[in-house]
């Protein structure tokens, strides 16, 4: 039982050049294309599954692999992996993990980074934090005990790439009150529930018109990173 191969995935895709712009626009990093990260959801334990669902933080759960884009809309879900598994362990075997294992994500070719004319092209990728590998189009932040001036920068940057999917897990229980406590019905209905929140979240940010152009100071703060 090392992963739950029910996992369902679902897509949303606006367009890379859409994603990989907003990126840049709202929190100041090129080439960026997406920003992945795992959510536990509480449910109440299952009968006849022992311990595949209870998590390191002491309680059962349901597990929501994400990407978002800058905006914070959900790009890709996959929903229903074990809570006892890491999020890295996941994401390798969800159909977004697979896929950019195998390179058949239609990702874009490689582009030169702003202030790097003549340096070569630089890969598009995805920000994740520290519990992810590192990979060609996955970028991680840099550990902190062997941190320069200019690793710092590009955790800093990398840190406030990751808010979106982060902040769209916290409005996702924010408007949906039934994820506030465990979920009390059959996985696969507790996995229905978070994926038709996935959709009805995408839909409530589009119409609230989430969609602005940051101003010079919201891109890059007083710190100049």
């Amino acid at each position: 039982m090392g992963g739950n191969m029910k996992a369902h995935s679902m897509y949303f895709l606006r367009g890379e050049s859409t994603t990989r712009n907003r990126f840049y626009e709202l929190w100041n990093i090129p080439n960026c294309i997406g920003s992945i990260d795992g959510k536990h959801f509480k449910i109440k334990c299952p009968s006849n599954t022992g311990s595949a669902y209870y998590n390191y933080k002491h309680y059962f759960s349901l597990v929501l692999m994400a990407c978002v884009d800058a905006d914070g809309i959900f790009l890709t879900i996959d929903v229903g992996n074990y809570g006892r598994n890491s999020d890295a362990r996941v994401f390798r075997r969800n159909s977004l993990g697979i896929a950019l294992e195998n390179s058949a994500l239609d990702i874009p070719e490689p582009r030169q980074l702003p202030g790097w004319e003549n340096k070569g092209n630089f890969p598009h990728y995805f920000v994740t934090d520290g519990a992810f590998p590192l990979k060609k189009n996955l970028m991680r932040p840099f550990p902190k005990r062997s941190l320069n001036k200019e690793r710092r920068i590009y955790n800093y940057r990398c840190s406030r790439a990751r808010r979106s999917v982060e902040c769209s897990f916290d409005m996702l229980v924010s408007k949906f009150r039934l994820f506030e406590q465990p979920i009390g019905c059959k996985i696969e209905t507790a996995e229905s529930l978070i994926k038709a929140a996935c959709v009805l979240h995408n839909f409530v940010r589009t119409m609230e018109g989430i969609f602005s152009t940051p101003s010079h100071s919201s891109s890059i703060d007083a710190m100049g990173y």
